[in-house]
Formats: structure tokens, sequence, C-alpha cells
């Protein structure tokens, strides 16, 4: 029996015609890029008018609250009555009131 010297045969060994176009006249895959460039770009702007909607509600949303929040500022200042002496009334003191839980 003869030794063999040769190694086996692999699926790396197969010969292929697999890249040897390179992509030569092959247009039709620009325009399929092309077309996938264009739906996205048309995602995003969806996706940025989505976003500029939102911040535009949350824009007004915060100047309600500054509306409202002067308008209660300004209503208990006019509900703030100076006392007769000049000076803000100094709360009475009282002994703090011990809570009481009968089970």
């Amino acid at each position: 029996m003869a030794i063999q010297t040769r190694p086996p045969r692999s699926v790396s060994d197969i010969k292929t015609h697999s890249g040897m176009a390179k992509n030569k006249h092959e247009t039709y895959r620009n325009y399929f890029q092309v077309g996938a460039l264009e739906l996205e770009r048309w995602r995003r702007e969806r996706e940025r008018e989505a976003a500029s909607t939102r911040i535009n509600h949350i824009d007004s949303r915060i100047a309600e609250i500054d509306k409202e929040k002067n308008h209660l500022l300004a209503e208990a200042a006019e509900n703030a009555t100076p006392t007769p002496g000049g000076e803000a009334a100094k709360p009475a003191e009282s002994k703090p009131s011990r809570l009481r839980i009968r089970y």
C-alpha cells in the first residue's frame, strides 16, 4: 500500500465563481441602495417631526405652569395682610401634642 502524501480535500478547496464579477455591471444594486437610503431618510424626517411636536407640547406646558404659578403667587401676595405692629405675627407657643392611639 502506498502512503498518501496529499492532504484530504475540504470545503475550502471547492472552486467557485463567486466574487469574480466584482459588482461591475450590477447597477440594480446601486438603485436598491438609493431606494433604501430614501426610505431611511423618510423615516428620520418623520422621527424629527414627532420629536419637534413633542418638544412644542412640552414648551407650551412649561409656559402654562409658569402662568399658573405666577397667578397663585400674586393671589397669595394679595391675601397676605400685614399685622398691626408692622411685623409678622409670631405663632403662639404651644406644647407639641403627642399622638395617642388606643388599641
